[in-house]
Formats: structure tokens, C-alpha cells, sequence
């Protein structure tokens, strides 16, 4: 049986489900209800890298200052994955000047990766 997982809690669920069994919520409403960009945040948090990765490279592409948070907080969140904390940079990189970029580069300039320490704080240096 073919499954994909739940947009709002991420549970695997059957396709063609209306109302995830595991969380309640009506999906399609809530797609339907949610602006993209804010679905591209929430994707941030989903447990598969495919998935974030995708909401990232979106990010990138979306122009909203205010994602420089959330996007690092992704990096955060999954340290091990350092191929997906080059391309938050990469995509913070591409948002507007401002207090939220800069506030972004300086929370990753204390990542647990080597490579995303050293690339956040050559960004920072850059629009300081």
C-alpha cells in the first residue's frame, strides 16, 4: 500500500486520507488555508531530509527576509547534516539584507559543522 505522511505532524498516513488519523487535522483545509510560504516553513521541520531540503531551495527563491530565522533554526535542528547547512546559507544568502539575515549568520556561526561555522561567519563579515 502506497503511503505519503502527514503536512502537519509528519505521520505516515495512507494516500487519499482526508483528516490524518494520527493528528486529527483536515490536510486539505490546511493546505488550502496555509499560504505556500508558510507551508515551505513548516516544511522546515519535517523529519525527512527530501522534504526540507525542497523547502529550502523554495526559501531561496521566495524573497522573505523574516525565513533567515526559521532557516537556521533548521541547520539547528538537523547538525549532522552538513550538505543541508550549506545550502541554508546558500539560501540566506539570497534573502534581503537586514537585522533577520544577520541575526540568522550569527546563530549559525556557533554550528556544530566546521564548514557552516566558517562560511556563516565569512557571510557575517560580508554585510557587517
Amino acid at each position: 500500500m502506497n503511503h505519503h505522511y502527514c503536512p502537519l505532524c509528519f505521520a505516515e498516513i495512507p494516500i487519499g486520507v482526508e483528516n490524518c488519523p494520527a493528528c486529527g487535522r483536515n490536510i486539505e483545509a490546511w493546505e488550502r488555508q496555509t499560504p505556500y510560504y508558510g507551508r515551505l516553513i513548516w516544511a522546515l521541520k519535517n523529519p525527512h531530509s527530501e522534504v526540507r531540503m525542497g523547502a529550502i531551495l523554495s526559501l531561496a527563491n521566495q524573497n522573505h527576509a523574516e525565513a533567515a530565522g526559521p532557516l537556521a533554526e533548521c541547520a539547528l535542528d538537523y547538525p549532522v547534516d552538513v550538505v543541508q547547512g550549506m545550502a541554508i546559507l546558500n539560501a540566506i544568502d539570497h534573502l534581503p539584507a537586514g537585522t533577520e539575515k544577520r541575526q540568522a549568520l550569527e546563530k549559525l556561526i556557533q554550528h556544530p559543522a566546521h564548514a557552516v561555522r566558517v562560511s556563516a561567519q565569512e557571510k557575517l563579515d560580508h554585510i557587517l
